[in-house]
This record gives structure tokens, C-alpha cells and sequence, in this order.
């Protein structure tokens, strides 16, 4: 039987990714947070650093995929 969701073909591949998209973070936030992707894999798989992954995780706590969209730097303040 199939799953609903396939989690690991809706990530980017390894390596491959120079521009994150909202979808494609959110991708990765879901897996880690449903234990189909380990914290630590995500970390190596994506060069990512734990704070990058946490300030993911919080932006998309809180807004969903919008939270994870880029943002101006002017648009800050």
C-alpha cells in the first residue's frame, strides 16, 4: 500500500540546492519534523547549520510557508 505523503521524493536532492524555496524548506522542516529525516542528516545533507534549521522550523511554526518565504532586507526592521 502506498503512503499518502511520500516525504523523501518531495525533497530536494542532496547537495543540489543554491536557492531555497519556501517549498523547499518547508519540505525538509516536515521530514525532520516527522522523523523521516533525522536532525543531524538534514544538517549534512543541506550543508545546513542547526540555527538555520531552527529559525526554519520557528518561521514555519508560526506563518506556515509564508513564514519561510524570502524577505527584502528593507522590508526589516
Amino acid at each position: 500500500m502506498r503512503s499518502p505523503i511520500d516525504l523523501i521524493s518531495a525533497l530536494p536532492p542532496a547537495g543540489s540546492t543554491f536557492r531555497w524555496s519556501a517549498w523547499k524548506k518547508a519540505a525538509v522542516v516536515v521530514a525532520v519534523q516527522s522523523g523521516t529525516l533525522g536532525r543531524s542528516e538534514a544538517y549534512d545533507r543541506y550543508m545546513l547549520s542547526e540555527e538555520e534549521l531552527s529559525r526554519w522550523e520557528e518561521a514555519f511554526g508560526q506563518d506556515g510557508i509564508a513564514g519561510l518565504q524570502a524577505k527584502s532586507l528593507f522590508s526589516r526592521a
